[in-house]
């Protein structure tokens, strides 16, 4: 835990036949078995579309709140969502938080067009994005979005392969996948400082992956052997992935969704950092993958993603605007 290991995807493909594919899905294997987490470069995301990302998400957090407001997060699970607004309540691993996390986030999800059978019919998750008024931050966050989307079907190959696989087989689970973009600020922490100012409580994320940037202010947090909680530094134009729950139930924990918490300890700088959730379709059977059935026993009932999901997010976005 205190070096995360750093996987290259340049080696999917730099080495010929499909070398680098195997070795990066090694590589990809140890590390979910091990922490859960490791550091992604050469995934192709270009330095300027990050940084315009990370302007977009600086330049709308800094708008007075009325203005924020005016998005406010709705029952989609969609737009500006306030101090206050999310206090875990459900979780595997740990009691109900004392209080909200100290942040304030926008929340993207993938396009669902006007007349898709799922939004006429108003089913979770299936709803519109909302954008503030700049045209700006949607050219360069629709731009960032598309991207990571890209980068999340390239990683499934490796994925596949890293559980034993063909390239191919996790595909299926992800036609099309359903994807959530989140920018995140935590406001400066002069007055405590300390271990009780949550920026984000300690978790574990819901879903299959998580491709995390954030900028050198540090708080990011894994928690290791015997509670022991590791710092995530910043590391240039390098992504921070771990696995959530969803993939820890396909490989019946073999495969590690590590908790982790934020905690800013700056007392005059804000963090900054932008999570892209990579997850299976909505309508997706969650259920243990037999080469990791234990004496042919899975640890969890099978269950569709999106009653799973749904039953997660109502429960830890409760204080939300649901109109």
């Amino acid at each position: 835990m205190t070096n995360l290991p750093v996987i290259d995807m340049e080696r999917l493909g730099a080495c010929s036949g499909d070398r680098g594919l195997q070795d990066t899905a090694a590589a990809i294997r140890s590390a979910c078995q091990d922490a859960g987490f490791f550091y992604l470069e050469g995934h192709g995301i270009d330095a300027v579309s990050i940084t315009a990302a990370f302007e977009a998400n600086r330049k709308f957090h800094a708008q007075p709140l009325p203005i924020k407001q005016q998005i406010a997060y709705n029952r989609w699970h969609r737009g500006y969502l306030g101090f206050g607004g999310a206090q875990l309540k459900a979780s595997s691993r740990y009691k109900p938080a004392s209080a909200p996390n100290l942040m304030e986030s926008f929340f993207l999800r993938h396009e669902v067009a006007a007349d898709h059978p799922d939004r006429l019919e108003g089913r979770p998750l299936q709803g519109p994005n909302q954008w503030p008024a700049d045209p700006g931050f949607k050219t360069a966050i629709s731009r960032y979005d598309f991207m990571l989307r890209d980068l999340g079907l390239r990683l499934l190959p490796a994925f596949s392969v890293a559980i034993g696989q063909d390239p191919t087989f996790l595909q299926q689970y992800f036609n099309p996948p359903s994807t959530a973009l989140r920018l995140n600020h935590y406001p400066p922490n002069p007055a405590k400082g300390g271990q009780e100012a949550f920026g984000s409580h300690p978790h574990t994320d819901y879903g299959f992956l998580t491709l995390l940037l954030q900028d050198n202010v540090g708080g990011l947090e894994v928690e290791g052997d015997r509670g022991k909680w590791f710092p995530v530094p910043y590391r240039p134009n390098a992504f921070v992935v771990n696995i959530g729950d969803i993939f820890a139930r396909w490989t019946n924990d073999v495969f590690r969704s590590t908790p982790h918490r934020v905690i800013n300890k700056s007392a005059d700088r804000g963090r900054y950092s932008i999570a892209y959730f990579f997850d299976p379709n909505l309508e997706a059977v969650i259920d243990c993958f037999p080469a990791f059935r234990e004496t042919g026993v899975s640890k969890y009932e099978p269950i569709r993603f999106i009653d799973y999901f749904t039953g997660r997010l109502d429960a830890n976005y409760h204080r939300a605007k649901t109109v």
